[in-house]
C-alpha cells in the first residue's frame, strides 16, 4: 500500500471541503479525524482550562484546541497550550513550536494516538513539555530529544507540579469528581 502524505495547503484544501463538524488534524503528513468530544473529555478541558488561566494567565496564553504549526506536514490541535503572551493573540500567524510554553492534551479515548504519535511529534519539534491527562493521572513529559522525551513524571489526585517554563505557583491535580446522573 502506497500512503500519500500531505502538506499543509493540500490539507487545508482538504478542510476546506470537510462537512461541518468534521475535525482533522495533519500529523507527519497524515489525516486523522478526531472524535468527538464527550462529557468527561470536555469536563477535564473546561477544569484545566480554568486552572491554568487563574494560576498562569497573566504570563502565559491559554489557547484551547487551536492549531499549532509545527511543522510542514503537522498541524496538530491540542487541548490546551500555554503560549508565549503576543499583543495579537496569535491572529497573523499560527503559534509555533518556538511559542509554546507547555501543551495538554486530555488523553481519555485518545491515548494510542496522544502517546504514540503526537507525543513524538512534540518532541521532535523541541516542545519544551507535555502533560498528559487522565482520568485519575496527569503524566508530565519534560527534556524532548529527537522524538521522544528523556523526562516521565506521574501525578496523582493531590499531588502537584510546577510547569517548567512558568514562575508561579504548582499547578494541583485534583480533577473533578461528579456522579453520572441516573
Amino acid at each position: 500500500m502506497i500512503r500519500h502524505r500531505l502538506g499543509l495547503e493540500e490539507f487545508q484544501a482538504l478542510l476546506e471541503k470537510a462537512p461541518e463538524g468534521v475535525r482533522l488534524e495533519l500529523l507527519d503528513g497524515e489525516v486523522y479525524e478526531m472524535a468527538p468530544i464527550g462529557s468527561e473529555h470536555a469536563g477535564l478541558v473546561t477544569y484545566l482550562t480554568k486552572r491554568l488561566e487563574q494560576l498562569y494567565g497573566d504570563r502565559a496564553l491559554v489557547y484551547v484546541q487551536n492549531p499549532l504549526l509545527l511543522s510542514p506536514t503537522s498541524l496538530p490541535q491540542p487541548d490546551l497550550a500555554l503560549l508565549h503572551p503576543r499583543e495579537d493573540f496569535y491572529r497573523t500567524r499560527l503559534p509555533q513550536a518556538e511559542d509554546v510554553l507547555l501543551v495538554v492534551e486530555v488523553s481519555l479515548s485518545t491515548r494510542e494516538l496522544d502517546e504514540g504519535v503526537k507525543l513524538p511529534l512534540y518532541a521532535q519539534a523541541g516542545i519544551p513539555e507535555v502533560w498528559l491527562v487522565g482520568t485519575d493521572t496527569l503524566e508530565v513529559y519534560r527534556e524532548p530529544k529527537g522524538n521522544r522525551y528523556r523526562l516521565r513524571l506521574l501525578l496523582e489526585p493531590g499531588e502537584a507540579v510546577a510547569p517548567l517554563l512558568l514562575e508561579g505557583p504548582p499547578f494541583p491535580f485534583d480533577p473533578p469528581r461528579g456522579t453520572p446522573p441516573a
